[in-house]
């Protein structure tokens, strides 16, 4: 090791402390104290790598250290391993319920000690390290979205004002439907990241409505493949919901169906009550499914179709379960697939 690791031992017996500073100090950068109190105060001051706790202590006991140590977001990942004469299973127990991450018997075997700190230590390590790249995965993508945003605006207006001096041509249609992909696409890294910074402000909304905008949206990709979407509706209906996530469920959805539907066939959009539940089928003509049941697992990709990242219908199961909303999900080979979502848990008075 380059740099040593910092032990802090915590004992009321002075003899065990200098045992532990004997066997450790080559290998380690040992701190002692006999007083959980003065430990707390050493702690806050300076944090070591791990913490040896002795359970029995006058004053406050290790249990009690433990637990003030872990309210403390800034210590809190600090490995403790409790170290104790008492060899019965419930005090093992309440040591790892109250945060410890081992617990070492007395009298001290030296190799056992040095053995569980080094594990713990790198077990410490690979998580500070795994923190420290997800971390640099949540910049790395922020930043990606921000540099995809700029030019999908840019894509998207240009197309509007070519069309307008040339007139409806198929290569703008194909630009103009691509565009609509990669924005879906965004939308979806956009609500992983901010979902839960982003205020969960619910509004009644009328979901047939709501859904013929939606539709509108993805013309162009519904006309790239001289696909019809109908939509019927047998009763309108009010949920309570946030705008931004119902958008995520409704464009998923008909993505998706647009995605794996054949060329020149319908997509068949209902809205209605039937039997006190407040619905919402979609059903294309599509390739359909060997295992409709996975089809809401994470990276979940046809094998038919290798667009997209596979997180759309992952972020529509996250949000009907966040809303108790029920999804159905029936497929048949070569003949499509029906989405059935039941929105009653969400509907205000009934």
């Amino acid at each position: 090791m380059d740099t040593k690791y910092t032990i802090l031992a915590v004992d009321d017996k002075i003899e065990n402390l200098a045992y532990l500073n004997t066997i450790l100090n080559e290998t380690y950068t040992v701190r002692a104290t006999p007083n959980s109190k003065m430990a707390l105060e050493s702690i806050s001051y300076e944090k070591p790598d791990l913490i040896l706790l002795d359970i029995k202590m006058p004053e406050i006991d290790g249990f009690e250290v433990c637990k003030t140590i872990k309210k403390d977001d800034a210590l809190a990942e600090i490995p403790i391993i409790f170290i104790s004469a008492l060899d019965d299973i419930n005090h093992k127990v309440e040591a790892f319920e109250n945060g410890g991450v081992d617990y070492i018997t007395k009298p001290f075997e030296p190799r056992e000690v040095k053995a569980r700190i080094k594990t713990q230590l790198e077990i410490f390590e690979s998580k500070r390290t795994i923190d420290k790249l997800l971390k640099q995965q949540d910049m790395f993508v922020k930043k990606i979205m921000h540099e995809i945003n700029t030019p999908l605006s840019i894509i998207s207006l240009n197309c509007d004002s070519l069309e307008r001096e040339i007139g409806s041509k198929d290569e703008v249609e194909v630009i103009k439907a691509s565009t609509k992909t990669l924005s879906s696409i965004y939308s979806d890294l956009s609500y992983i990241i901010k979902k839960e910074s982003r205020p969960n402000h619910k509004t009644k909304i009328n979901l047939l409505k709501f859904i013929s905008s939606r539709i509108a949206f993805f013309d162009e990709l519904a006309n790239v493949k001289d696909i019809f979407i109908e939509l019927e509706s047998a009763n309108e209906y009010e949920i309570l919901f946030n705008e931004y996530e119902l958008e995520r469920i409704i464009d998923n959805t008909i993505s998706n169906s647009i995605k794996y539907s054949n060329k020149s066939s319908t997509i068949n959009i209902f809205v209605g009550i039937e039997n006190n539940n407040y619905i919402l089928e979609i059903k294309d003509e599509g390739v359909g499914m060997e295992k409709p049941d996975e089809v809401f697992l994470p990276y979940f990709q046809q094998s038919t179709s290798n667009i997209g990242l596979g997180l759309g219908l992952s972020i529509v199961k996250e949000i009907c379960d966040k809303y108790e909303v029920k999804i159905e999900v029936t497929s048949v080979l070569s003949k499509g697939t029906t989405i059935r979502y039941d929105f009653s848990q969400t509907v205000g008075e009934r």
